[in-house]
């Protein structure tokens, strides 16, 4: 009976990883300004809270600063009275997206047979950058931002893959599952929202060219998720936004100017926050078009990406090269183009070969999160990272499935495994540490709620790389935490110097 369930046990094992992570993750920058939301100023004095605020102040910031409705109504009500909820909610969710990616990839859920795919599946959780990890799956407000929406996103996907396989939804409790799945998709986060559209579209396009039919429901699908995204895109609020001092002299730049400043930005994050899953996804890549074509020049395409890294290993002063590598808005556009043309090219090729076109769309889905990204001022990873990477893990278990060094296959993972626990127990450790100052920080401001004309001395993070934000670092978060905590305007609040 357990032998049957066995495929199962890596995703138990995620879920226990993250869920032991996030007992020691607090509320941060946005979670507290959640938790003492504009028209929540009730709360503040002790004093309850109704829905019908919480939606009148999401109405407020849809009309004003943000077009993601749902997605602050939905992070509110979890953090409104803490971060207990969240710490269960997270893991829960965070291995729903682990299915959902598995399942988008085989159109099933995993059996015996899958243990190594599984266990490579959830591993490349924890090889995420602890720069995209603090700010999504250890952050309330990210998660429900960047992670969450991931999962709408994949059922519908699934929806569509599934008539793939020739094995289309009919239940109508599912297909009503899938509709409002678009929707939320669609009114999420914007990025998602646009590349999703996109997909969606193009499985459209190719069913058309085809000569495949569409059936109502799938258009009717597309048109949930586009009025969701025209919900999105077309809030007055985003538009005030960036009138704001800090945003209104990026805006002010020209298209070129624009692409200009943030391409290089964009490049550098895909290059070195996303590192491993891009040099797993080109070596692989380049491995199943050998198999295919046994034309040995693939293995070209694995020598540029991995320059940096190779340049980083201190021998010979090379790291001085990776440092001008790095820091040069040239060399970095050049790496990282070619590494993303690459990936497509790779993959529309396998495509061809294989009369498969989910290659290309998995490698478009990995590259676009990314690329679109060019087209904002907000360009320097971290959190924007992440949806990429559901997509990326989709292409190293779909690729890992194809390639037939079979007798490698368990040695890699068991190294992939050893390497994802040394890095849990580590990440682990780092965020107990600051878990004590916290607690501190919680004591020390308790004993000063409801004082006036003092002062308050809190202590540092040990290691603030691993917080989603630390208090000083930012003015808007300390007077968030302020709020948080009922400390009257009065109290001024200084940090321990180290």
């Amino acid at each position: 009976m357990v032998q049957r369930y066995i495929g199962h046990l890596p995703f138990l094992i995620l879920f226990f990883g993250i869920w032991g992570i996030n007992q020691f993750t607090f509320l941060y920058g946005d979670d507290l300004r959640y938790a003492t939301y504009l028209g929540l100023e009730p709360h503040i004095y002790d004093n309850p809270v109704t829905l019908s605020q919480i939606i009148q102040t999401q109405l407020h910031d849809y009309f004003n600063f943000n077009g993601r409705f749902i997605v602050n109504i939905l992070t509110i009500l979890t953090v409104l009275d803490g971060i207990e909820l969240w710490r269960w909610m997270n893991p829960i969710l965070v291995t729903t997206l682990a299915y959902a990616i598995f399942y988008l990839v085989f159109v099933r859920f995993p059996q015996r047979k899958d243990l190594v795919l599984t266990t490579l599946t959830t591993s490349l959780f924890f090889f995420i950058h602890i720069v995209i990890f603090k700010q999504t799956l250890a952050y309330a407000t990210g998660a429900f931002n960047y992670v969450y929406p991931m999962i709408f996103l994949f059922i519908t996907l699934i929806y569509f893959r599934k008539q793939d396989f020739g094995e289309p939804i009919t239940a109508q409790w599912k297909y009503g599952l899938v509709l409002l799945s678009s929707f939320l998709a669609g009114w999420s986060q914007e990025q998602i929202s646009a590349i999703g559209l996109l997909l969606v579209s193009i499985w459209l396009a190719k069913q058309k060219r085809l000569k495949n039919k569409i059936r109502v429901w799938d258009w009717l699908l597309l048109a949930s998720y586009f009025i969701g995204t025209l919900f999105l895109f077309l809030a007055p609020g985003p538009r005030l936004r960036a009138q704001m001092p800090g945003l209104e002299a990026y805006n002010q730049l020209s298209f070129f100017a624009k692409i200009k400043k943030t391409l290089p930005e964009v490049l550098h994050f895909f290059l070195y926050q996303q590192s491993i899953f891009m040099i797993f996804v080109v070596i692989m890549s380049a491995i199943l078009c050998y198999q295919i074509s046994k034309k040995a020049y693939f293995g070209l395409f694995i020598c540029v990406p991995l320059i940096p890294f190779i340049l980083s290993i201190p021998f010979f002063n090379t790291q001085e090269i990776a440092l001008f590598l790095s820091g040069n808005h040239l060399v970095t556009i050049g790496i990282g183009l070619f590494t993303a043309i690459s990936i497509i090219g790779l993959h529309a090729y396998i495509s061809w070969k294989e009369k498969n076109h989910f290659y290309l769309v998995l490698a478009l889905g990995f590259m676009l999160m990314n690329l679109i990204m060019i087209f904002t001022p907000s360009t320097f990873g971290g959190r924007i990272a992440f949806p990429a990477i559901p997509f990326a893990i989709c292409l190293i278990i779909l690729l890992w499935s194809r390639i037939h060094f079979r007798v490698f296959h368990v040695p890699v993972v068991w190294i992939l495994v050893i390497c994802a626990l040394i890095n849990i127990t580590f990440t682990l450790r780092e965020y107990q540490l600051n878990a004590k100052i916290h607690l501190e920080r919680e004591r020390i401001m308790a004993q000063y709620k409801g004082q006036k004309n003092t002062t308050i001395t809190l202590p540092l993070l040990q290691n603030k790389q691993y917080a989603g934000y630390e208090v000083k670092d930012y003015s808007w978060a300390l007077q968030a935490y302020r709020d948080y905590y009922r400390i009257d305007k009065s109290v001024e609040i200084l940090f321990q110097t180290k």
